[in-house]
């Protein structure tokens, strides 16, 4: 599925490890001709948790994308480790304030401090953190064979599934995922020259605190839809999409389908 040898780095998880970011670590690094990093804010808690597979192929590496000289420093250290490239980068840091993706849009407040409260989090990790991973980790890509960049977004930024969905809360982690999307095609087009392909993909799940309450609103747009997808199913779907990657698809917002199809 994906061309070796293979050298991805996850960036920047914030506080638990997503399933879906232990799952991508098994899948890749069970070929041994792999080489995965997994940037994580408290490495010694990832391994007494032992959240990701101890093999030599897997590297953990302190980082958080929150903080540019973390990020940074992450960065030189895969560096080191992998004599200055890397093939592809996946960033998938995630946080919300949960008080602000119960607000609908009319609900919040005309105070400055509330607002920039709600949306706080979800503009760091989502926007700066994506900005500051892609640079701090652009070097090592531009030295890489693959040269690939995937951010990972959600379907509650495709306005189409907004719409027929009906799902009117969580404007601020959708503002930071419509805001990561912009960006990506930014990326794509500047790094075009250079060959280097940039991607936002859903991953097909949501965050676990809020999936129960949007499976009814997911089935006005699929009503095929029953409930959360697998993180195996999810990755594996994700990593086919990443593994076709190309200058055709680069800029562009797709399902872990690789199309529009978010379910």
């Amino acid at each position: 599925m994906l061309q070796q040898p293979y050298k991805a780095t996850e960036s920047g998880h914030e506080g638990e490890v997503p399933p879906d970011s232990i799952v991508f670590e098994m899948f890749v690094s069970a070929d041994v001709s792999n080489t995965v990093f997994a940037i994580v804010r408290d490495p010694d808690a990832a391994a007494d948790k032992n959240l990701f597979p101890k093999k030599a192929n897997v590297h953990i590496v302190k980082g958080n994308v929150t903080e540019p000289a973390s990020i940074l420093a992450a960065a030189k250290a895969i560096g080191t480790i992998n004599n200055g490239s890397l093939d592809v980068l996946i960033h998938n840091a995630n946080a919300m304030d949960m008080d602000g993706m119960a607000l609908k849009p009319s609900q919040f407040s005309l105070d400055l401090e509330a607002t920039e409260k709600a949306f706080h989090l979800t503009l760091l990790t989502g926007v700066y953190g994506s900005l500051w991973a892609t640079n701090a980790f652009l070097p090592l890509i531009e030295n890489g064979n693959e040269k690939k960049i995937i951010h990972i977004s959600s379907l509650m930024a495709a306005t189409d599934a907004i719409l027929q969905s009906g799902i009117d809360y969580g404007l601020p982690y959708s503002v930071a995922k419509a805001g990561m999307n912009v960006q990506v095609a930014k990326y794509a087009v500047e790094l075009a020259p250079k060959g280097i392909k940039v991607l936002a993909m859903s991953p097909g799940s949501m965050p676990v605190e809020i999936q129960s309450a949007m499976l009814r609103q997911f089935q006005r747009v699929d009503p095929k839809v029953t409930g959360q997808i697998t993180p195996q199913e999810s990755v594996k779907k994700q990593l086919d999409v990443i593994s076709r990657l190309d200058s055709t698809m680069s800029g562009t917002f797709v399902s872990h389908n690789g199309n529009q199809e978010w379910f």
